[in-house]
């Protein structure tokens, strides 16, 4: 997933984007921009569907800035997150997240939730076998 915020000298605060491994938009949020209502029409008309649209619409605004955010995981918000310290081992888990990527470990985490709504009335694998089978790549 990538993250972005665009701001602007014509607006206070900013907006964020967000695009799927895909480069599809996924989701916006104005909710920390002060914009008036035709700089809220601009932005829906002009939001991109792709992330290679993305310069296209900032090239064209004269004022806008973007930038990229760049999004680390600590195994502690994964471990939370996954919510099952009961079962899994922190030592075996954390073991393989050390041996993870940047980018499997933010795919890892960005899928448990996808994950626990699709389980349905099984249990959810130990935190270490949820990291081993790699199920975000399926």
């Amino acid at each position: 997933m990538k993250h972005y915020q665009l701001t602007s000298t014509a607006f206070e605060g900013f907006v964020d984007i967000y695009f799927n491994e895909l480069g599809l938009l996924t989701e916006f949020s104005t909710k920390e921009a002060q914009l008036s209502e035709m700089q809220q029409i601009w932005l829906l008309k002009q939001m991109p569907r792709e992330q290679s649209e993305l310069e296209n619409v900032i090239k064209g605004s004269g004022t806008a800035v973007l930038t990229e955010i760049k999004q680390e995981i600590s195994f502690d918000a994964f471990w939370n997150k996954y919510d099952d310290k009961q079962m899994s081992s922190r030592k075996k888990t954390l073991l393989k997240w050390n041996k993870m990527s940047d980018a499997d470990r933010l795919k890892a985490y960005n899928f448990i939730s996808m994950y626990f709504t699709g389980l349905g009335n099984t249990r959810k694998k130990y935190a270490e076998t949820y990291l081993n089978a790699e199920l975000w790549n399926n």
